[in-house]
């Protein structure tokens, strides 16, 4: 292949890495705590969410950018066109499962390229796979503890402060009183993990616009920062993505992504 596929799965790394950090901050079950819920509930309907606007499910062509990702990355004429040519897609059902979908376009030449496509399908996959687990906190669940769940609920100088357990560490979500998030951050063992989010108040809840991430270790080492901004189509009457684009910085080294959602496939109610 005319591109360095060491220098693609670089690049597709340092887009992955700052945002796996957020596989951590989905809701734990435990017990009930009824006064505290009705606030809890209050947050979590501010909210705008696809389940509740009418999605069952959806399907979507995903086309990246390679020059974005690649750029100032040395490639030879006719490289990024042999990339343009790989497919990905993405759909979620209505159990919220997510599935990655991937097409080489044209069949390898040979067991080399072959194997170099499986590695950048599987990093793309990995990017796309760990985008959506944000992405769905936000627009697919709740960025809350469930009601009846453990947690503990602070009121202190006009924000809300929630903090629950999860098995990598404790978690504390910081809002005001209209229940903006102003910022979630995971304490880990050996890492300290903050995500500060763009919101959007419209008539149907808060629809996350962007966020920051970053993750940082007492050495100080992968110590990653992260932007995503996101463009919303309405279809079918949801606001679903149009465009993400990914700025990230990863032991110093800078990355960018861009991912264009094309020929959606939506099921609603």
């Amino acid at each position: 292949m005319n591109v360095s596929m060491v220098s693609v799965r670089n690049c597709i790394i340092r887009i992955i890495l700052p945002v796996l950090a957020w596989t951590v901050t989905m809701p734990a079950v435990h017990c009930a705590q009824s006064e505290k819920d009705q606030v809890l509930a209050k947050a979590g309907q501010s909210y705008y969410n696809l389940r509740r606007s009418g999605l069952i499910e959806f399907h979507s062509n995903i086309k990246p950018n390679w020059d974005l990702l690649l750029n100032g990355v040395d490639t030879k004429t006719g490289g990024t066109n042999l990339l343009d040519g790989l497919q990905f897609s993405v759909s979620i059902d209505a159990e919220s499962n997510l599935r990655m979908e991937h097409d080489a376009g044209i069949a390898p030449p040979n067991q080399k390229s072959r194997e170099e496509f499986d590695k950048i399908f599987k990093g793309m996959d990995d990017a796309l796979s760990s985008f959506f687990v944000t992405w769905s906190i936000f627009m697919l669940t709740s960025p809350f503890p469930k009601v009846g769940s453990e947690y503990e609920l602070k009121d202190i100088a006009g924000q809300y402060r929630f903090s629950h357990k999860e098995r990598v560490g404790d978690v504390l979500t910081i809002t005001d009183k209209n229940f903006m998030i102003i910022e979630m951050i995971v304490f880990g063992e050996n890492f300290t993990a903050s995500l500060k989010p763009v919101l959007e108040k419209t008539a149907r809840g808060y629809i996350l616009k962007a966020y920051t991430g970053s993750y940082q270790t007492p050495s100080g080492a992968r110590e990653t920062v992260l932007k995503v901004w996101l463009d919303y189509q309405e279809i079918r009457g949801l606001q679903l993505p149009r465009k993400v684009n990914l700025d990230t910085v990863y032991e110093g080294k800078p990355a960018q992504m861009e991912w264009l959602f094309t020929d959606y496939q939506v099921k609603v109610r």
